[in-house]
């Protein structure tokens, strides 16, 4: 049955996420093949999948998939790279890595399908992100069906474009979270009462941007309400200059992506400094935390 099985791992410990989370693996993957027969004993030990094996033996294998640190994955290419083996057949397939199916053309020059495949957090069950051309995506359908694993796929090349959007949404609207928390705190609210309207603004503008898009995108900025920005502009940077800073700063880049006229915005955020004052950006990052203090509320 062994000799059978269609994936192999080409594997430098520890465990990636992505085949932590391939549940009955075990189902699917034959040989693993490591620096070392020992460590490929070890890592098939982790996984519960597999058996310890030499290079040689993927031959056997459709689907390669390729998994270990960033560091490592130069020598596990290059062990991949020195197997002698019609490669016409055969996918090759990154796990948990910065790299995209375009970093691999190499492989793809000699015939061999190319893609990655990454754990998208953030949802109740494991779901996957695969991305890569037609004969790779094929592939790694089989496997994903095969282990019971939820995935969607992205536009081979557009993998870095899909992890800018997980940025968006997660790391860069962190700190609007934190903008907003702080401004809910400095207007007299306890921290929950701060959380807790935080939350609701995100998902009712979450709700109306699933219903309208960008239809539904309302307030004093896509109103142009001059005097109310003013007022907003002035209130934060009388409370901290960074926050202020920030806020208009945003504003700004969101008119912009959104197709309106910024320039207003622009040039109220000039009208509350004085002609030799420097504008926010042009102060050292340093100079202005101490202008404008912690932003913790």
């Amino acid at each position: 049955m062994k000799g059978q099985l269609w994936v192999g791992l080409v594997a430098a410990g520890p465990v990636s996420p992505a085949l932590a989370r391939l549940s009955d693996l075990h189902t699917q993957l034959g040989p693993v093949t490591a620096a070392s027969l020992r460590v490929a004993s070890r890592i098939a030990n982790q996984l519960k999948a597999g058996r310890a094996a030499r290079i040689s033996e993927l031959q056997t294998a459709s689907l390669l998939l390729v998994s270990g640190p960033e560091e490592a994955l130069p020598s596990l290419l290059a062990l991949a790279r020195g197997a002698e083996w019609e490669w016409k057949n055969k996918a090759l397939v990154l796990l948990d890595t910065r790299l995209e199916s375009k970093d691999l053309a190499e492989f793809a020059a000699r015939g061999a399908a190319v893609g990655t495949l990454d754990p998208v957090d953030g949802f109740g069950e494991v779901r996957f992100c695969a991305e890569g051309d037609t004969a790779a995506l094929r592939q790694l359908k089989r496997l994903l069906t095969a282990v019971g694993a939820p995935y969607f796929t992205v536009e081979q090349g557009k993998k870095q474009v899909f992890s800018a959007g997980l940025a968006f949404t997660g790391t860069l609207a962190t700190p609007l979270l934190a903008a907003a928390v702080d401004c809910f705190r400095k207007a007299g609210l306890d921290p929950k009462q701060a959380a807790a309207i935080a939350e609701r603004t995100l998902l009712h503008t979450l709700r109306a941007w699933q219903k309208s898009g960008r239809q539904g995108w309302t307030g004093v900025l896509p109103r142009r309400d001059l005097e109310s920005v003013r007022r907003q502009l002035a209130a934060l940077e009388e409370e901290n200059t960074i926050l202020g800073a920030y806020f208009a700063e945003t504003a700004y880049m969101a008119l912009e992506l959104f197709g309106h006229d910024a320039d207003w915005l622009q040039a109220l955020e000039k009208e509350g400094r004085p002609e030799d004052a420097p504008a926010p950006e042009e102060i050292p990052t340093k100079q202005r935390a101490a202008a404008g203090g912690s932003s913790a509320g």
